[in-house]
């Protein structure tokens, strides 16, 4: 076996082991875009809620932000972080137990944790908005 065969075998495993680590690589890229995709679908359900909240006191009283509401919940159980979830149950507990003031605590922390959660997946500083004037 000469140097030309050690040359052909060598470049044939470099080849072999750069097709396994691209493979690999993919795989873990993926994931992270599926994990990604996820996670944000979770953190934007709640978002139907708060706007509904927000366009309307009164919000709560109505039987479809019930329905908006759990599947944010289902969302945030299947996806959410320990935070997310405790926060998420704080709110549903209070707006069974009828406490306005812990619904509207809780409310704002959880739209506060909600919106730098969304920023941070999607790697946006949230120091880099810049006004624009006019």
């Amino acid at each position: 076996m000469g140097i030309k065969d050690f040359i052909i075998l060598a470049s044939a495993f470099i080849v072999a082991i750069g097709w396994f680590v691209t493979g690999y690589l993919n795989r873990v890229k993926d994931v992270a875009q599926k994990r990604l995709e996820y996670r944000l679908d979770a953190l934007e359900a709640f978002l139907p809620v708060w706007f509904s909240i927000q366009k309307d006191k009164n919000a709560l009283l109505q039987p479809d932000i019930f329905a908006q509401l759990e599947e944010a919940r289902k969302k945030f159980y299947l996806y959410g972080f320990k935070d997310e979830i405790d926060l998420m149950e704080q709110l549903f507990s209070a707006i069974y137990n009828n406490k306005l003031d812990e619904v509207n605590s809780t409310l704002s922390k959880l739209t506060g944790l909600v919106r730098s959660r969304i920023r941070k997946e999607l790697k946006i500083n949230p120091y880099s908005y810049k006004a624009v004037r006019k």
